[in-house]
């Protein structure tokens, strides 16, 4: 009796909480960017005008607070502190942030362009939808004072904490026409201002088209001293590994209970055993050593980063502030303090960074082994499983809200109807979320179910901070440093996080690149270890443990190899991944129509009509999760292969038609095979087709609803078991459902450009795998 009452609760919860109406407010219309937006035309002509100059930038001298402590050709390396003005002297530099495409880096950190925001968040409980009311709760001032083509004055960011200087100029060259008003320019509104439900000044642009090409100065070293990084970086750690995000109240107020999940309560709907973390969705034990102490230890955070939009015990008592987080048991799985509108002051189990952006590893250095878990590279194993797993006896065992419901359905197959989510999230890309699915359609929030699988893949951030255009969103997004100014539905962060923690969390990930070279190191000794190609090393018997200590430079076979695939890479790569920061991207943003996807564009990418060009860094790992935004292609091999660029080859048949399973071998010895092992990378990808059991069963009719109004699912003869994903009816139907008059024409291949023959592929792969 008392389980039937807590799954019933939070619908009568609901009702009972609408009845104190006057203590709540709805959530408003979040402002239309196709009717908020207007083409700013003068500052297009600034931007065309300052492409026509794109000179080499270059520093005669450098100023800090007023005082002259460089000069060209000489030896002095100035020391810089967090706040410090600086002034370069020279010439070359441009137009600035906002006229060019520019970036000033110290070390690891961007100086940054933008300023930073953070609005006060508020929850409509009835819906469920987080918004903004326009009131300031913290916020984070821009570093670049101000901009000429002969000098550029900044701060010393906060988060700096060592060299050297780099300032690189990329140039605008027009602008991406739009999807839904064809010859059009396409307009974004600032994305600081999306929860607002009518911005004064929406503070629109363009999608900007990118000169290939990067022009930088010649770095200078300087030395940083920052009394603060050390205290900074560790709040940063706690954040990363301690914090819950706000997401332990809110998981459980939706009826998910990590406590029977990670407690051996829950039940997996297919296999009917008992729900095992680790091989569900990917969960690490904590383990001493192997993780920070902070991912172990109780961590107490006055205030919490986030300020939770969610009310307290009847939304009467305010949401607490400041709580104790603990170990769950499992890394990035945290309990934390707060109070449930229902059940009052309590704790809870969320997650954190951790969980998706932490890979185990085991390696060998020198004469020692070793076991971490890395922070910052995509966990492969990690998916949205956890969503359909609960304790009830039916063949649906979830009791997360959303899962089962009555739902409309899209304007291709419209009315309400009852679905059943549980095939789709259960097999879900590993390595990949969907950020839409566990909404409602037709809510009114940010992430209403849109019927469009677009699984996107966890991104490596080992490396993130030189990027200005984050999460495949335009600049207005401002890089890593805006990832945290607005909750991040459904299953992500509640509540801005204020201006001391984000630089704080900005600050840790300025070191996450600490182990790159020994996770480059480990890869490639793999790579070609299994490549039968250890011979040029010396010897084929090198072991893992000398040539990581030695590092591949050390090898002249090695580097002669990596030399050669360095010129593939420059004549078929470098025209999108290459830069003059160690990110290896001009951050071009691809629209929709030439670079393509293979599942479904996710809901960022359709509103920015485009993908931003990815970072290259760790790839040996990062392809465990599958490469590309939707992480479909199986290893950096088939990725470049010309075969996959060849609609006639076996290859090409094998990713992007329908066909019978083929079962191509793992990408990798590190890639793993993602329970229950039914899609492979560089397959057809397959979801199960319910077979209904008798008359009074509604759980198969609900199931294959729900993947029936997926448009791009289709039945293959001879397999009544499975729907099939149909790339090719993708490719010529995809437009009308995002609002395009027509079809928009995606290429034969996503990303259709490969190594320009077959003999080129291996040293090509081998140079990626020293980013």
């Amino acid at each position: 009796m008392a389980n039937q009452f807590h799954r019933a609760m939070p619908r009568l919860g609901l009702l009972a909480l609408a009845a104190c109406a006057p203590l709540s407010h709805a959530a408003p219309n979040f402002p239309d960017q196709e009717l908020v937006c207007s083409f700013n035309a003068p500052r297009e002509q600034q931007r065309a005008a300052s492409a026509q100059n794109f000179a080499q930038p270059v520093v005669q001298q450098m100023l800090v607070n007023g005082a002259l402590v460089w000069t060209a050709g000489g030896s002095a390396v100035p020391s810089l502190k967090p706040g410090d003005t600086v002034t370069l002297i020279g010439s070359g530099f441009g137009a600035g942030t906002d006229i060019d495409f520019s970036k000033i880096m110290i070390g690891n950190s961007r100086v940054l362009e933008t300023d930073l925001t953070m609005y006060e968040q508020k929850l409509d409980i009835l819906a469920s939808s987080n918004y903004e009311t326009g009131k300031v709760r913290s916020s984070w001032p821009k570093d670049v004072q101000s901009w000429s083509d002969t000098r550029v004055e900044f701060r010393v960011p906060s988060h700096a904490s060592k060299g050297p200087l780099k300032l690189q100029v990329q140039k605008r060259t027009g602008y991406n026409l739009s999807i839904k008003k064809p010859g059009q320019p396409h307009n974004v509104i600032d994305a600081q201002l999306t929860r607002l439900e009518a911005p004064a000044n929406p503070n629109c642009d363009i999608v900007s088209t990118l000169t290939d090409d990067t022009k930088a100065i010649v770095p200078i070293e300087v030395n940083v001293s920052n009394t603060s990084f050390a205290e900074m970086a560790k709040l940063g750690r706690q954040i990363f590994w301690s914090y819950d995000y706000g997401l332990g109240v809110a998981h459980k107020f939706k009826s998910l209970d990590w406590d029977k999940i990670f407690g051996g309560k829950a039940i997996d709907p297919y296999t009917r055993k008992v729900a095992d973390p680790a091989l569900l969705f990917g969960a690490h034990k904590t383990v001493a050593g192997q993780v920070p102490d902070e991912a172990i230890a109780d961590v107490y955070f006055d205030p919490y980063p986030q300020e939770s939009p969610i009310p307290g015990f009847l939304l009467v008592e305010p949401q607490l502030t400041a709580g104790m987080t603990s170990n769950s048991g499992w890394v990035g799985y945290r309990y934390a303090q707060s109070s449930h509108p229902l059940l009052g002051k309590g704790k809870w189990i969320g997650f954190n960074c951790a969980s998706c952006h932490g890979y185990k590893i085991s390696y060998s250095k020198g004469s020692g082994n070793l076991t971490k878990v890395f922070p910052g590279l995509p966990n492969p194993l990690w998916t949205q499983r956890w969503t359909v797993l609960g304790d009830k006896t039916t063949d649906t065992t979830a009791t997360f809200a959303y899962i089962v419901d009555n739902e409309p359905g899209p304007s291709w197959s419209t009315g309400t109807k009852k679905v059943d989510k549980t095939p789709m999230l259960y097999l879900m890309p590993g390595g990949a979320t969907e950020s839409t699915m566990t909404r409602k359609a037709g809510e009114g929030t940010e992430y209403d179910n849109d019927y469009l699988f677009s699984p996107m893949v966890i991104p490596n951030v080992t490396n993130h901070l030189p990027i200005r255009r984050s999460l495949s969103h335009t600049e207005s997004y401002v890089g890593f440093e805006g990832s945290y100014i607005h909750a991040q539905e459904p299953e992500g962060a509640m509540g801005s996080m204020d201006q001391k923690s984000l630089k704080a969390l900005t600050a840790y990930m300025s070191v996450l690149d600490k182990d790159d070279d020994d996770l480059r190191n480990v890869g490639l000794f793999r790579w070609l270890k299994t490549n039968g190609k250890l011979g040029q090393t010396g010897s084929t018997a090198t072991s893992e443990g000398a040539f990581v200590q030695n590092t591949w430079q050390k090898y002249p076979g090695v580097a002669a190899n990596v030399a050669q695939g360095k010129a593939a890479f420059d004549q078929a790569c470098a025209s999108c991944h290459s830069d003059k920061l160690g990110a290896n991207t001009n951050e071009k943003m691809i629209p929709l129509k030439e670079v393509g996807r293979f599942f479904a564009p996710s809901d960022f990418q359709y509103k920015q009509q485009s993908i931003r060009v990815t970072f290259l860094r760790n790839l040996y790992w990062v392809q465990s999760r599958g490469l590309l935004t939707d992480g479909h292609v199986r290893n950096l091999e088939d990725l470049v292969s010309p075969d996959r660029c060849s609609e006639g080859s076996g290859l090409y048949k094998q990713y992007y038609t329908l066909h019978a399973p083929a079962r191509p071998a793992l990408g990798s010895p590190d890639q793993p095979a993602v329970f229950p092992d039914l899609n492979r990378k560089g397959d057809v990808f397959r979801i199960y087709k319910a077979k209904k059991k008798n008359i009074f069963d509604t759980t198969a009719d609900a199931r294959n609803t729900f993947v029936e109004r997926h448009k791009y699912f289709v039945t293959m003869p001879g397999d009544e078991g499975h729907y099939y994903w149909d790339y090719q009816k993708l490719r010529r139907e995809f437009g009308p459902e995002i609002g395009a008059p027509g079809p928009i024409g995606l290429p034969a291949t996503p990303h259709p450009w490969c190594a320009k023959s077959g003999a080129e592929v291996g040293n090509l792969v081998q140079y990626l795998l020293t980013l």
